[in-house]
């Protein structure tokens, strides 16, 4: 049943165009009462033979079309609302309602424009959209209150317009906004704006989305608006350009009727054109072309399609311009007379007025003056009034909403009195019965509450508690296994060098020399050996807190020194060891032992890794005095940036054929931290590795003053060996 239903839609819409184009040709090519009367009566007659949806929908939009601003064109319109409501044709009833309400818009009747307005306002909410009818009958709202001069009420009703369009991003909405917008500066006479105010439209309707026949029909009828405001205010060579537009819009329709068949009439456009060519010709004071702007208009007089009241006054006031313009009064007074038969603008009146003062006519002019001034002061007076009552109706309006209010108040409070009455009466009965049971209940339901929640508490807490303790198993299960398997490998390597030159050394075939040689390896790996069983208990002391530090004021050129001269022997020859203090005596409240610790595993490690060059011990107070920077620096082999993270943690060793456990660099991380200070590694050196390591100090601002002016000396140490 949906897909039958969806088909019969898809069909209405293919019939609709196809009917609409085929029978348009006729009404494009010129139409005349008696082929609109044969038409219609055909129209009529199909009608009575089906009752097909297909066809009947199709049928009476064309009658509507053939109908157009007739008193007839409401019927068919309203019967082909009907029929496409009934199959919930959704395009046919936006394509009848956009079309009553132009028909009510160009006959100035507000009420049923309002009436269908809100048909496609209940359209759109029930499909929870917005469509381009909804902005169009906006539009023709806020255009009826323009000609009918509230212009307050049109600006409003433009803006609220504009928000709601600007809010849903629609730019169609946004187009129509524009275009009411510059209808309300055009009637207001601030040409200028309007005709910015359409160029945002004709732009904003390049993103628009709507049918290429509502995108040319659109995109003719706001260039001629902007055509018309052009004429008056904008530069020659502007104006020329804007009027160029408005004809190759005119074509573009024009070739669209020829190419597909539709019909939108171009010969009102055409008439328009001319008559303002002729009235820019004439403000240009090129009377020879605004003479053949006047025959080109005349081509179209008396047509029935496209004539009605504002082009044939447009085309009379265009030939009252030009025959002042050449010095013919009579027929410039002639044409502007015609015009005043049908409707009597300000811009005429001015006009009439002017040439009777330059004919000398002072009394006439002085006449059409005093009308000028009455149309003046009456519209000053209409819109002051109108201000005054819309005032006065808001403020009436807000009186009787309050006094509704209060009055709605006043009886839900009454109402509510004696609800509650009546509640409590009733809710005071049953809780003398039922306090005592709901007070023995409530504290016979709390105490078990308490007790559920304690032992949710004890629960929740032992849960962490294991938690914690079985990431701390597994933590400590891992850290021994790494502790097992890095120990036995460093401890095994000595130990081994130990057993076998030990038996070389008591070997009576072996040279004094040797023997010599045998006793120095032993030494070496029973110092290695030594420092490793040292490195593990001192972090296995520092880990349980057992590690004692011994704090007191100690120079730290002292300490230096004593480093230094603990590992110089350990410097590989080619090896230069050198010590930059600074100028600036250093008083360091630390534990002298575990610093000259830190230098001493610094200094070992970059002895291990440099073969030639140089390692440098140095510190310099920064700061103004609060902290010492003592770094370690050597043009060793280096650490990769990648892995000068890693190179703090335990066991962690860059070459595994090197001596040593890697717990050295943790070690002195442990102590750093305990002694206030911090390690690091300097990424920025790129010739080996710097380590620095800082350390607060207290220097007194005078001494830090006279060190800094001072020149750093470097020492260098030899090798004791």
């Amino acid at each position: 049943m949906k897909e039958k239903t969806t088909y019969q839609r898809r069909s209405l819409f293919v019939i609709l165009i196809l009917c609409c184009g085929i029978s348009s040709f006729s009404l494009w090519a010129g139409l005349d009462n008696d082929r609109v009367a044969h038409e219609t009566d055909s129209l009529k007659s199909l009608l009575s033979q089906t009752s097909c949806p297909h066809v009947v929908i199709p049928a009476l939009l064309r009658l509507s079309t053939l109908n157009e601003q007739h008193a007839e064109e409401v019927s068919w319109l309203e019967r082909c609302y009907r029929e496409a409501a009934r199959i919930d044709s959704v395009p046919a009833m936006y394509m009848a309602l956009r079309s009553l309400s132009r028909y009510y818009y160009n006959d100035g009747n507000r009420d049923s424009l309002l009436f269908w307005s809100r048909k496609v306002d209940s359209i759109d909410k029930s499909r929870n959209e917005y469509s381009n009818v909804l902005f169009d009958v906006k539009s023709y709202s806020c255009q009826d209150l323009l000609w009918s001069h509230d212009y307050e009420l049109a600006l409003n009703e433009a803006l609220n317009e504009y928000r709601l369009a600007s809010e849903l991003k629609h730019s169609y909405g946004l187009l129509r906004c524009s275009e009411s917008l510059g209808l309300i500066y055009q009637a207001i006479r601030r040409d200028s704006d309007a005709v910015v105010a359409f160029q945002e439209g004709l732009e904003m309707l390049k993103k628009a989305d709507c049918r290429d026949e509502t995108r040319a029909d659109t995109k003719m009828r706001i260039t001629s608006y902007q055509a018309e405001c052009a004429i008056r205010v904008c530069p020659p060579e502007q104006t020329e350009e804007i009027l160029a537009r408005y004809k190759k819009a005119i074509d573009e329709v024009e070739e669209m009727n020829h190419r597909d068949g539709v019909m939108v009439k171009t010969g009102r456009d055409y008439w328009l054109l001319y008559c303002f060519y002729s009235d820019f010709y004439v403000r240009e004071h090129r009377p020879d072309k605004a003479k053949w702007a006047l025959g080109e208009a005349a081509k179209y007089v008396g047509n029935i399609i496209t004539e009605d009241d504002y082009v044939q006054n447009t085309y009379l006031a265009a030939l009252a311009h030009y025959y002042r313009e050449i010095g013919n009064i009579p027929l410039a007074i002639k044409y502007i007379d015609e015009v005043f038969k049908t409707e009597c603008i300000q811009a005429d009146l001015q006009f009439k007025a002017d040439i009777l003062q330059e004919q000398g006519r002072p009394e006439e002019a002085l006449t059409l003056y005093d009308k000028l001034y009455e149309l003046n002061s009456q519209r000053n007076k209409e819109t002051f009034f109108r201000q005054i009552n819309q005032l006065r109706t808001l403020h009436e309006l807000n009186e009787r909403q309050e006094q509704e209010h209060e009055m709605q108040l006043n009886s839900e409070r009454m109402e509510q009195k004696q609800q509650l009455l009546l509640f409590f009466t009733v809710v005071a009965l049953i809780l003398l019965y039922l306090s005592y049971v709901l007070f023995w209940y409530y504290q016979r339901a709390r105490r078990l509450k308490n007790e559920l929640l304690k032992e949710k508490q004890s629960l929740l807490e032992s849960r962490n508690n294991l938690k914690q303790e079985k990431v701390k198993a597994e933590e400590a299960s891992r850290m021994k296994s790494a502790f097992i398997a890095n120990m036995s490998h460093e401890i095994r390597t000595p130990l081994n060098a130990i057993v076998g030159f030990s038996g070389l050394l008591v070997d009576d075939s072996t040279e004094p020399e040797e023997r010599e040689e045998y006793a120095s390896v032993i030494h070496n790996n029973t110092e290695q050996l030594l420092n490793l069983v040292n490195d593990v208990l001192d972090l296995s002391r520092m880990e349980t807190g057992d590690l004692n530090f011994k704090f007191d004021d100690y120079p730290l050129i002292e300490c230096c020194q004593s480093a230094l001269d603990s590992i110089c022997h350990r410097i590989p020859d080619g090896v230069e060891l050198t010590f930059t203090p600074d100028t600036i005596p250093v008083i360091l409240h630390t534990d002298t032992l575990r610093l000259q610790q830190i230098l001493t595993n610094l200094l070992t490690n970059s002895a291990k890794f440099t073969q030639e060059g140089e390692i440098n011990l140095a510190y310099k107070v920064e700061e103004g005095g609060k902290q010492v920077r003592i770094s370690v620096t050597d043009t060793g082999c280096g650490i990769p940036k990648e892995k000068q993270s890693a190179v703090f943690q335990r066991f962690e060793k860059l070459d595994d054929y090197k001596s040593g456990a890697g717990l050295g660099l943790s070690i002195c991380t442990l102590i750093a931290d305990r002694l206030g200070g911090t390690l690091s590694i300097d990424p920025t050196y790129e010739n080996g590795a710097r380590f620095v390591f800082t350390h607060p100090c207290e220097i007194p601002s005078s001494a830090y003053s006279q060190g800094t002016a001072g020149t750093t000396l470097v020492f260098r140490y030899k090798n004791k060996n």
